[in-house]
């Protein structure tokens, strides 16, 4: 794929290649991605955020732009996107905001406090030196300004799925609160999401753990089925919120934290 003309290219060609097969499974209605959103918004509500004001983000490894598309339809914030798959980067061609080919390690003066808000969706468990990483992504934060994590969760759910897509671990809080604050941030809130997931999850974990084929794998953790299954997640997700909207575990763990004034 040629890399689109709204591609900004302020990082060295160090592409991070990702299986391509998840961003054609991950399309914006799937279930998870939506349920990952209604998350995300409810706790955006809970902190008293003001969704109609001009808060600018930036979606550290935006990927191909779910999180883009989701939060500039559902906010009047302006959300630019940067990663390092440049594949990724071209489904988001058409977003208003800026879509950058960067690593935010290479912290560029430009870029310095120039954000309300970050958010690092599904990345973290993908990185070894979260140290560094996190810190990085606060350079970028303005005094005060909010970051928004989700990870998976349940280290003893770690399967061969989680080893294709790159994990180097599964969270709890505990272990996602020390990163962030070895990465210089102070946690608002924390919460598991997903709980109805965990059976589905510990059974993916023993139905890959002898498939060799990246593809089927992918295809296999992450695609439902059937239109039918597919319903009937999405009805376990709107179970979840309307009944235990804040379950005491769950398949994976978002947080809000602050950079320090």
């Amino acid at each position: 794929m040629e890399t689109s003309e709204k591609i900004e290219l302020l990082s060295s060609d160090n592409a991070v290649d990702f299986a391509a097969i998840w961003y054609e499974l991950a399309d914006d209605d799937h279930f998870w991605l939506r349920w990952r959103l209604a998350v995300l918004l409810r706790e955006i509500r809970r902190l008293g955020l003001d969704i109609s004001a001009p808060k600018v983000g930036l979606d550290i490894g935006c990927g191909h732009g779910d999180i883009l598309r989701k939060l500039t339809s559902s906010t009047a914030w302006h959300v630019d996107g940067c990663d390092l798959n440049k594949a990724a980067l071209a489904f988001s061609s058409t977003h208003p905001g800026r879509i950058l080919f960067y690593n935010i390690n290479d912290c560029r003066r430009e870029l310095a406090e120039a954000y309300d808000f970050v958010v690092m969706f599904d990345v973290i468990e993908h990185i070894w030196d979260t140290r560094t990483f996190i810190g990085s992504a606060a350079y970028h934060l303005k005094p005060g300004g909010l970051a928004f994590i989700n990870v998976p969760a349940i280290q003893s759910l770690y399967s061969k799925y989680d080893e294709i897509q790159g994990h180097y671990r599964r969270y709890n809080k505990r272990v996602l609160s020390q990163h962030l604050m070895d990465g210089g941030l102070e946690v608002c809130l924390m919460r598991y999401w997903g709980m109805p997931l965990i059976p589905i999850a510990l059974a993916r974990k023993f139905y890959v753990r002898k498939m060799t084929n990246t593809s089927e794998i992918m295809t296999a953790g992450f695609a439902p089925p059937s239109p039918l299954v597919a319903a009937f997640l999405e009805g376990l997700s709107i179970l979840e919120r309307r009944l235990l909207p804040y379950p005491p575990f769950g398949t994976s763990l978002l947080a809000v934290a602050r950079k320090e004034v």
